[in-house]
């Protein structure tokens, strides 16, 4: 299953918070192929670094390292994600990584955001809270 993880799921992964568990099954699950954005990538790794955690940064970098595509930040990206803020009231970074996504082809989006949120509204993929996996 092509699936793409918002940057909350690997940080929930990393940080063993309430939905580290559910965050942990979805990354190892071998029926998927990860798909992510620059912009995952730069809520994730720079704070890592800037902290000095190698743990850290090799445990965000082994799963970028094994990611089939990541979408490059870009106008047509801007583009797409404004149109589909607009369309469902999406924040500027949510609709960023869902157009990413959805760009890529990807079948399910995974979250750290709870259900309520507006990017479950969104119609162009399965998006899937850690919360309901949890």
């Amino acid at each position: 299953m092509k699936t793409f993880l918002d940057s909350g799921v690997l940080l929930a992964a990393w940080r063993r918070t309430p939905i580290s568990d559910a965050a942990l099954r979805v990354l190892t699950d071998d029926t998927r192929e990860f798909y992510t954005s620059e912009l995952v990538m730069l809520e994730t790794l720079p704070q890592a670094r800037h902290e000095k955690n190698r743990s850290e940064q090799e445990f965000y970098a082994t799963h970028f390292a094994g990611v089939v595509h990541c979408e490059c930040l870009s106008e047509a990206l801007g583009k797409a994600a404004e149109r589909l803020a607009g369309q469902y009231g999406l924040a500027g970074p949510d609709a960023l990584q869902i157009a990413a996504a959805i760009r890529q082809g990807v079948t399910e989006f995974v979250t750290s955001e709870k259900p309520s949120k507006p990017m479950f509204r969104v119609k162009e993929l399965k998006v899937v809270s850690l919360y309901s996996l949890a």
